[in-house]
């Protein structure tokens, strides 16, 4: 008989969660998931308004081609057979609406410079430069993670030698440097929306990694984001480990004898578990301010947790339309509309203190599920979710309105961003306005509710380069028997937190996370967005 209630308990249900978990169950550890929401998944949940699937943050995928690296997340973990991807339109997965002008980004790298260069002539030296140069860090990037001996460590600096000359500049800086025209390098910038930074503060070798991530293509999963927790959880239960929803953890509970500290355990409201190893999947300060305490960590993390930044917040907009959006030129591409060609200015004006008196967003990102998942179009009504990037401040009085009662000042504050939202896609889907059939707003104070995120934030910890790669927060820490997963560590995104799981449970189990990902015999299906149903 044991004292313990598992080997392994999961403080959250995210992507890096629940990688985590079905890695630990897959060693033959006893697992518990532990979920405050009442559904799995973090941002890869989804709901339901009057019949209507959304997915809140779940919006496209790379690397899901043959021998890809997410596609060998899914496969490795043996969950790919439970998982359908439709590829989104490979002649345009990303759209550019800027400034009156329109790009579209491809799944063929090359046939994006020559298109660029076909709008812009007069630029074609300077975006054929740029090009290559972004070319040679994307392909460098996976090098980083390639030391496996003495030779790798030495020759290492030579193998990524443009990662180590431009890699920490910043992404305008280099822009500036080759090309003259604002437009040309406002849509080689615009992916900066995928880091929820301004170009002038995202590092080259970051932009340069959602480059990669995307040089194939965009993919979407049928059902939405809420198959891929599913796959997830069903794996989890198929091996033994229990996912439990509705459980919100009040404290991660640390033995203390002197200097040394251990995670034991965690408390639900007035239930202890105990366990071996304790795995969070919330960002550094939940974990270790808001669930730990202060009393329980050195001066030294103290420090850091205090010059710790986070990503920006959003502003969501789920919309089910009676149009055909298909016949208005729409199709399973993102659309990242703004007003100018300025995208530091763009994202400027979303922490702007006069925003929420203005008529429109400056800039949106759109996208259509109903065109990505054709499985998922009734025939008539389509879905949207529709981003603006904000910050938080102005919601911070309002953290507490999701739970029912609703301050009056939150509910007209949400009634002047659904006109915003509504007058700005007018001008990418004009009338849309009169043919509203579902209209629900999600603020800051929404995802703080449902997601738990510091200061309502998107992408965990800013990719500052204070705050990525080497300098991010570690899977195992200074706490004995506690590790961190999630996008504050390894990487952001859906795909980059699956996998910031693999490597959180590597550490936990002492191996490379390489081992952790088996042939299962599985082969991803993917589908396409474009071709009909049968």
């Amino acid at each position: 008989m044991t004292d313990f209630d598992a080997d392994v308990l999961v403080v959250g249900s995210g992507s890096g969660g629940l990688t985590a978990a079905l890695a630990c169950a897959q060693a033959g550890l006893s697992v518990i998931v532990f979920e405050q929401h009442y559904v799995a998944g973090g941002w890869c949940h989804g709901f339901t308004k009057e019949g209507f699937r959304f997915s809140p943050g779940v919006h496209y995928l790379g690397r899901l081609g043959k021998n890809q690296d997410t596609r060998q997340i899914y496969e490795g973990l043996g969950v790919a057979d439970d998982l359908t991807f439709y590829e989104m339109n490979p002649n345009g997965y990303e759209h550019c609406y800027l400034n009156e002008q329109r790009f579209s980004y491809t799944n063929d790298y090359e046939l994006n410079t020559e298109r660029l260069i076909s709008l812009f002539p007069h630029e074609s030296k300077g975006i054929r430069s740029y090009a290559a140069l972004l070319k040679r860090v994307m392909d460098q990037f996976p090098l980083i993670f390639e030391v496996n001996n003495w030779k790798d460590a030495v020759t290492m600096p030579y193998r990524t030698r443009d990662i180590g000359r431009y890699g920490l500049l910043n992404l305008q800086y280099i822009l500036d440097g080759m090309i003259k025209d604002p437009s040309v390098k406002a849509m080689l910038s615009i992916q900066c929306g995928d880091q929820g930074m301004a170009p002038s503060r995202t590092m080259f070798m970051l932009h340069a990694g959602v480059s990669r991530h995307y040089e194939h293509g965009g993919f979407y999963p049928k059902g939405g984001g809420t198959s891929i927790a599913q796959a997830l959880v069903k794996g989890i239960r198929s091996n033994g480990g229990r996912v439990k929803r509705g459980h919100k953890i009040d404290r991660i509970l640390v033995e203390q004898h002197g200097s040394k500290r251990r995670a034991i355990g965690v408390q639900s409201g007035d239930k202890t578990f105990r366990a071996r190893h304790v795995i969070s999947n919330a960002d550094p300060q939940n974990t270790y301010l808001n669930l730990i305490g202060r009393e329980h960590i050195s001066n030294r993390l103290a420090k850091r947790l205090s010059k710790t930044t986070y990503s920006t917040s959003s502003l969501i907009c789920f919309l089910a339309v009676d149009m055909d959006l298909r016949a208005l030129g729409l199709d399973s591409g993102n659309i990242w509309y703004g007003n100018s060609a300025d995208i530091n200015g763009l994202f400027a004006s979303g922490t702007s203190p006069n925003l929420y008196e203005q008529d429109e967003f400056s800039a949106l990102f759109i996208s259509v599920p109903t065109l990505k998942d054709p499985s998922s179009f009734d025939g008539k009504n389509h879905t949207l979710e529709v981003i603006a990037f904000v910050g938080h401040k102005p919601f911070e009085g309002f953290n507490h309105s999701e739970n029912g009662n609703q301050d009056p000042a939150y509910l007209r504050m949400k009634e002047k961003i659904k006109s915003m939202f509504l007058k700005t896609l007018a001008r990418v889907i004009p009338n849309i306005q009169k043919h509203v059939v579902v209209c629900e707003i999600g603020t800051p104070s929404t995802i703080n509710h449902y997601i738990g995120a510091t200061n309502g934030n998107v992408y965990g910890t800013e990719k500052t380069y204070r705050q990525i790669g080497p300098m991010s927060y570690r899977a195992k820490s200074e706490i004995e028997d506690l590790y961190l997963v999630g996008a504050s560590t390894s990487s952001h995104g859906v795909a980059g937190a699956a996998m910031s799981g693999v490597q959180g449970a590597a550490k936990l189990l002492g191996c490379s996370w390489k081992t952790i990902l088996k042939d299962h015999g599985q082969d991803l299906k993917v589908l396409s967005a474009e071709a009909p149903l049968n």
